[in-house]
């Protein structure tokens, strides 16, 4: 368990190996996690629930919460403790009215055909996962709550808007400045610069999967 350390044994302290694409990049067993989790949701929107509810259960459930929670989420910061670039703690940043990504986040996911432009992932959006909970119940599928309460996938490919340059740092909320990130990358990379991280700049990454819509094309 890495959380509340000074280290985290996913990430290592030689930041010379560090990925520089992504704050940390997710286990492969990830991208197989999802497939099973389409599969899943095509059943269900067919009207098979108890198939789908079957083949839910055979995801990595725990497993999935487990490395957001000890590592996806925080990795942000434990490369910060290595490195040590200071925050701009500027008083005269004026940050843009609109905080908020929602307002542009379809058009930004669509733009990045659903997948996140740290790390390469498949993601998927809120709406998607609320579509399933409503389908085979709350029961079964969690989409809101804890860390613990929400299905894991859901903490492993959840879509967001992400500021490239920080909101609290004068990132403008547009889609110049947002770009889309699986929520792992969105929390670890958290309110730091992406010099702060050593990280590229994503747009250069070109993370694209056409034939990847966000499981949109099954409602």
């Amino acid at each position: 368990m890495c959380r509340g350390k000074l280290q985290c044994n996913e990430l290592g302290v030689n930041f010379d190996t560090w990925n520089t694409k992504t704050p940390l990049k997710p286990p492969t067993w990830f991208s197989n996690q999802i497939n099973i989790f389409e599969h899943a949701f095509e059943l269900a929107t067919q009207g098979n629930i108890q198939k789908s509810i079957e083949i839910l259960q055979t995801i990595r459930n725990i497993d999935l919460q487990d490395w957001y929670i000890e590592h996806g989420q925080v990795s942000g910061r434990f490369r910060n403790k290595i490195l040590q670039i200071p925050r701009n703690k500027s008083k005269d940043i004026l940050c843009d009215p609109l905080r908020s990504p929602e307002k542009y986040a379809e058009e930004v996911f669509k733009r990045d055909s659903y997948t996140c432009q740290y790390c390469g992932g498949k993601v998927i959006s809120k709406k998607i996962f609320k579509k399933y909970e409503d389908l085979v119940g709350s029961d079964h599928f969690k989409s809101t709550g804890t860390n613990r309460q929400r299905h894991g996938i859901v903490l492993a490919s959840r879509a967001n808007a992400d500021h490239i340059i920080p909101w609290n740092l004068g990132g403008k909320t547009d889609p110049d400045n947002l770009i889309t990130s699986c929520w792992s990358c969105n929390y670890g990379k958290a309110g730091y610069t992406l010099e702060q991280l050593q990280l590229d700049n994503p747009k250069d990454n070109d993370y694209l999967n056409k034939d990847w819509f966000g499981l949109q094309n099954y409602i």
